[in-house]
Order: C-alpha cells, then sequence, then structure tokens
C-alpha cells in the first residue's frame, strides 16, 4: 500500500498509474545508493589486509552485534536500458529503523530523504507531499521497472546474510566474504578494510538477471 498526506491511500495498480512523481522519489534513493556503490574512498583504502587472514565464524556474529552504524558513499546501477549514479550524504541505522540522505545533481533531483524500517518506508522531496509504502522492494521494482532489495541492504551491506532465510557463501583467501547467494540475489564484496578490528566491505555489488547495483563506501563507523 501507498499513501501521501494529500492524496489517501493508493492500491498497487494506482502507483503504476501515477508513476512519474513515484519515479523520481525512488531515482533519489536509488541515486544515493549507488554514490555509495560506484566508488570507494581513500579514507577506506589507507590499510592492506592481503597479508591478514581472519576467521569469519567468529567474526560474523561480532558484526552482527553492530545494528547501529552510519556511513557515507555513492551508488550506481546498470540495467539494459539505463545506467544511473548519485550521493549518499549520509545513511544512519539504528536497529530497524533508518535514515538515508541522498543528493544528485546528475538526475535532476536535488534532495530527498529516506526514513523508516523494512515494514513502512517514507520519501521526502523538497516541495512535495510525503510517499509512504509498506511493501519498500515492491514499491521501487514498480516504479523503476528494476528490483532495489532496500529491505535487505542494512544485513548484506557488512556481509551478512539476511536471517532465517537459506544463502551460499564464499571466502576470499583472507577468509572473508567474497560472494553470497540468498533470495535471488548474487552479492559480490571487495575493498575490505577495518573500522577497529573488524573488516567490512568498501565495495558491494549486487547482481540479478540483467540488473547491477554497486555501492562504494567513503566512510563507515560501527556503534
Amino acid at each position: 500500500m501507498v499513501t501521501s498526506d494529500c492524496l489517501g491511500p493508493r492500491t498497487s495498480g494506482q502507483l503504476l498509474d501515477h508513476p512519474s512523481r513515484i519515479l523520481r522519489r525512488i531515482k533519489a534513493l536509488l541515486a544515493g545508493l549507488i554514490c555509495l556503490i560506484t566508488s570507494a574512498c581513500s579514507t577506506l583504502g589507507t590499510q592492506d589486509l592481503s597479508e591478514q587472514h581472519f576467521d569469519w565464524q567468529t567474526l560474523a556474529p561480532q558484526i552482527a552485534t553492530h545494528t547501529s552504524w552510519q556511513l557515507m558513499g555513492k551508488i550506481g546501477v546498470r540495467t539494459k536500458t539505463e545506467s544511473s549514479s548519485a550521493a549518499i550524504n549520509s545513511w544512519v541505522q539504528a536497529d530497524d529503523y533508518f535514515s538515508v540522505q541522498l543528493s544528485s545533481t546528475f538526475l535532476g533531483l536535488g534532495s530527498a530523504s529516506i526514513t523508516g524500517t523494512p515494514a513502512l518506508v517514507t520519501l521526502e522531496e523538497a516541495g512535495e507531499a510525503p510517499l509512504y509504502s509498506d511493501q519498500p522492494n515492491e514499491l521501487i521494482e514498480a516504479a523503476l521497472g528494476f528490483p532495489l532489495p532496500i529491505s535487505h541492504l542494512p544485513y548484506w551491506i557488512k556481509g551478512l546474510p539476511v536471517p532465517d532465510n537459506p544463502y551460499k557463501l564464499s571466502l576470499n583467501k583472507q577468509g572473508l566474504p567474497e560472494s553470497m547467494s540468498q533470495l535471488g540475489w548474487t552479492i559480490q564484496y571487495s575493498r575490505y578494510h577495518l573500522d577497529g578490528p573488524l573488516p567490512l566491505p568498501g565495495k558491494i555489488k549486487l547482481l540479478q538477471t540483467d540488473t547491477q547495483i554497486t555501492l562504494a563506501i567513503k566512510h563507515w563507523t560501527l556503534h
């Protein structure tokens, strides 16, 4: 279900009847996420982990305890028909709640704010009424024509699988996640850095059919 302050409830069918407004908001979200994906900042590239080896079975539970974190970066999305990118000015995660502040002069969208939980997301753009959805993944795919798994990213972005769902994981020579398959997506990891004692990926690539989403993290802090 999608609703706005002024327009009242909308069904998923009505969403497709009014795509332009939703599309701009979702592209703002996408732009911010893409900026995070497309390039890694030197902040994360200062440490050489090539000679280190980690025990992922020990590290994964430690990383999972950090359910509050923040990051900055870029995101990029590529399909057969289009390629877009944007900047994530900030992504603050506090348990299930998230607040993402985005900007993209490339897409001509200015600033946008995405807040909420995996069960309810609010999209806000300057000068327009907020838009709500209780099906964030479906909203994005309906508006853009390709999927963006926003409700799964808080796990995948740290190299962790979404709980209670089967997955396959392969590790690199340092013992860190290199590739994971889950919920119809393949997630690839590279450019690891250390946040304290914990290694975190600086680049995350999500692949599904003809969709490629790349996240490049400029600055990332676990709390």
